[in-house]
């Protein structure tokens, strides 16, 4: 049953990051759709960009298992850029997402996934550190008593 409850948990966090990923990419690719005249995103598109978003969680959680000091370890840190550069750059170029986009647009375009990553980071980083300072009240408070 431990096991159950641990590969569900993973689930969970996964699709959890799995949705937010999934989420900024089509709204991306419905602005762009919008600024380039039209007014749908195609199935297999949407399809593409779950299944890139799926494999980049999943590659997330397994560099940072659960439980894990995430924000303390720097080559992980960078691995995890490099993944998410190459999952979401190469699959946009690769799968041809956004087509139609001039060069300054899909630069402009990594330029916001950087700012997405970062912000992802920061994120992370205060979930942390909100984390560390409960934890820590909470010892303080268990040392009193004792």
């Amino acid at each position: 049953m431990e096991y159950f409850n641990r590969f569900y948990l993973w689930g969970v966090n996964t699709k959890y990051r799995m949705g937010l990923y999934f989420s900024a990419a089509v709204f991306f690719k419905g602005l762009v759709n919008a600024l380039l005249g039209s007014r749908t995103v195609e199935i297999l598109t949407l399809l593409e960009m779950l299944l890139a978003c799926f494999a980049f969680a999943c590659l997330e959680t397994a560099l940072f298992p659960a439980g894990q000091n995430m924000l303390s370890q720097g080559k992980r840190i960078a691995v995890w850029a490099i993944l998410a550069n190459a999952v979401f750059v190469g699959c946009a170029w690769g799968l041809h997402w956004f087509p139609g986009l001039p060069l300054w647009g899909g630069l402009l375009l990594v330029l916001f996934l950087e700012c997405a990553l970062g912000a992802m980071w920061y994120a992370l980083w205060l979930k942390e550190r909100l984390d560390t300072a409960a934890l820590n009240q909470g010892l303080r408070r268990f040392q009193k008593r004792a």
